[in-house]
């Protein structure tokens, strides 16, 4: 008997245990294997979109804050700016780069209106707040630690970043962003912050 299954359902299958692995290492190795999974997918047929929630209202988020300028967060109440919502965890290999380019993004365009928002997806808030500390960390981020949020935005891999507009809808997302995708998702906020 051979098993077939889509990438979506392998990526759902691995998602929905990898995180609830408690070891680093069998968590890094089930990311490996999703990024294998995902590497060797047919990409999406043109005009598709990559994320689920692209052209869709984002889901609310309502946290509490790790770091930042206030202590809470609720997406409702930025309608009128532009949401760069970051999602990440300690273990991930690429997030301490992945935070520190957001930190640039916030310290570059919050004065044009641009909140920054990461959502840690560790077990233990303590290693989450730990790791931000170390990397330096100033702009809001909070801890998904049950899984919440990462559910309501369909969060394969991390990092994922989710670029929501003035009117709260997802509009763009990355995963691991390489110098191409960079340059990318700076000119996607600077059209965001245009409109």
């Amino acid at each position: 008997m051979v098993l077939s299954l889509t990438t979506k359902e392998l990526v759902a299958t691995v998602v929905q245990h990898a995180f609830a692995l408690r070891s680093p290492l069998a968590r890094r190795v089930a990311c490996a294997a999703l990024a294998l999974a995902t590497s060797a997918a047919v990409a999406a047929p043109a005009g598709a979109p990559a994320h689920p929630l692209i052209g869709k209202p984002a889901p609310e988020v309502s946290q509490r804050l790790i770091t930042g300028p206030s202590r809470n967060f609720r997406l409702s109440e930025r309608r009128g700016e532009v949401v760069v919502l970051g999602f990440w965890t300690s273990w991930c290999g690429s997030c301490r780069s992945y935070l520190e380019r957001l930190g640039k993004l916030d310290a570059t365009y919050a004065a044009a209106g641009l909140v920054v928002v990461g959502v840690s997806l560790d077990d233990d808030p303590a290693k989450a707040a730990d790791f931000t500390h170390a990397v330096g960390t100033r702009f809001r981020n909070g801890v998904d630690f049950r899984k919440v949020l990462g559910q309501r935005f369909a969060v394969g891999e991390v990092p994922l970043t989710l670029l929501i507009d003035r009117d709260g809808i997802v509009r763009y997302a990355h995963g691991e962003l390489d110098a191409a995708g960079d340059a990318e998702l700076l000119l996607q906020v600077r059209q965001l912050l245009d409109e």
